[in-house]
């Protein structure tokens, strides 16, 4: 009986060994398959996740300022202008607008604008103009600033006033 008992756990150590042995490969190849199926079902490149960009609001002092010359005392307005506009873009750009008197069309120049730390809006040029220098009032409206980057007093000040024409 002992005899039988060896044997027994013999064949049952076998059995034991040979299933491991064929189970185990076998179990990893389904694993790998199963895997490798799972990646093939899914999209090679993750889709990102969706983000909402939200719009800035607009800078509320971009856009077009007028300012209207009155005709001087022998009934031209100064070097002829009659109307002079600036307008300020997002992309820090600006196109100046010259209307002169007798003419229907504007004489155009492009420029660039930025703002200095002390609130001075800077308007250059590339070609032969000399920058303009403007400061931003209370009320929205822009001033013209002198050469010393100060506002003119008196009568030129609330001459040299560009208003904002609001958008409808």
């Amino acid at each position: 009986m002992n005899k039988k008992n060896e044997v027994k756990k013999i064949k049952n150590r076998r059995f034991k060994l040979l299933t491991f042995f064929f189970c185990t490969p076998l179990f990893v190849v389904l694993l790998f398959f199963s895997c490798k199926s799972r990646r093939i079902a899914e999209p090679l490149e993750h889709p990102k996740p969706e983000v909402l960009i939200e719009k800035e609001p607009e800078d509320p002092f971009l856009g077009l300022y007028v300012m209207d010359l009155p005709a001087s005392r022998n009934g031209t307005s100064r070097n002829g202008i009659t109307s002079y506009s600036v307008e300020f873009k997002a992309d820090q750009t600006a196109r100046v607008l010259l209307f002169k008197e007798g003419r229907m069309e504007p004489e155009i120049s492009h420029g660039k604008w930025l703002i200095a730390k002390d609130g001075i809006i800077i308007l250059y040029f590339e070609q032969n103009f000399l920058s303009e220098f403007f400061i931003k009032n209370d009320d929205g409206s822009l001033s013209f600033l002198n050469a010393q980057r100060k506002p003119y007093s008196g009568e030129l000040a609330e001459l040299l006033i560009l208003r904002k024409i609001e958008k409808k």
